[in-house]
């Protein structure tokens, strides 16, 4: 009896883990996708990152800290550390405006009305962001540039402001692009959160009296805490990833014109990959760019944690 007990076990036991076998058949093609094409290439980026590198990609020798601290130590580097930073807050106003604005679309009663809008505000997510850069190159353009147009008909004179040529106004400029790019998607997001709240919430608060700023207030903004943190992590984390409309802006180039006010750490790191090669340098650039990326992450979610 006893015999044909643990006989029954193992074959349990054999079953079980067959079947965990089948699972795990199906993650290794991911697996082994995220084995080759990040995890190997991140530990031979480290690796380069204390070497000086050749074209071909060989190891000529150890430097040690020398590639960091060359980095580290150049005001460029560190004018594209500024930038970066700047013009990810900026672009995080897609947020509130986005959350605005699916407030408006949940207010639609009308089920293919409320589609219609959200097609329409999610469409510059399809367009490919070199047309959309175009576009507002023509739009943000010092002279009959639509919004300096609509400004001088408002305000009866001629105005000239340069969104994308004046070194002061540039991230204005770009961020309003951002902005423009990303309000669909933050809008989408907002919206799926606020159509998971329990509507009893308000026909409670409405049976107590409170009016609607109360009820946006006091159970739309609290109830909204998980998709506000998903949007302002990945708009940070996104943030410090642009590349390609930035350098459309700068003229197809790296340097980011005018006068580097548009160089984002991505764009310094491009400089020495390929317009200046040194692979020790740029894999030291994208080092610093993942730890200052994880620090940023990590310190979001201890803040939002504790809110």
């Amino acid at each position: 009896m006893k015999k044909a007990t643990r006989f029954q076990q193992k074959k349990t036991s054999f079953r079980k883990r067959k079947k965990e076998l089948v699972w795990f058949t199906f993650l290794l093609p991911t697996f082994l996708c995220l084995l080759v094409l990040t995890y190997i290439p991140t530990m031979k980026a480290v690796n380069f990152s204390f070497h000086e590198v050749s074209v071909i990609g060989e190891i000529q020798r150890s430097v040690g800290v020398l590639n960091y601290k060359v980095l580290l130590s150049s005001s460029g580097f560190r004018k594209s550390i500024g930038n970066t930073i700047v013009l990810s807050l900026m672009a995080l106003l897609a947020v509130p405006f986005g959350f605005v604005l699916a407030c408006g679309i949940n207010g639609v009663k009308n089920t293919k009305a409320q589609t219609v809008f959200r097609l329409g505000f999610y469409m510059p997510n399809i367009i490919t962001g070199v047309c959309i850069v175009l576009i507002f190159q023509y739009i943000l353009q010092v002279d009959n540039g639509l919004i300096n147009l609509v400004l001088s008909n408002l305000l009866g004179r001629k105005i000239e402001i340069g969104w994308l040529s004046d070194p002061s106004l540039t991230k204005v400029g770009a961020s309003i692009i951002q902005v423009w790019t990303t309000l669909g998607y933050n809008m989408l997001i907002c919206l799926a959160g606020l159509q998971a709240i329990p509507s009893e919430l308000y026909e409670a608060a409405m049976m107590d009296g409170a009016s609607s700023l109360h009820r946006w207030r006091y159970i739309t903004i609290p109830l909204m805490r998980n998709s506000f943190i998903f949007l302002f992590i990945t708009g940070i984390i996104n943030g410090f990833s642009r590349f390609t409309d930035l350098y459309i802006l700068s003229g197809n180039s790296s340097s980011g014109k005018p006068a580097g006010s548009l160089q984002s750490i991505l764009m310094y790191i491009y400089q020495y990959s390929f317009e200046n090669p040194s692979y020790g340098m740029a894999c030291a650039g994208a080092v610093i760019l993942f730890l200052i990326v994880f620090t940023v992450t990590s310190i979001n979610l201890k803040v939002t944690k504790m809110i």
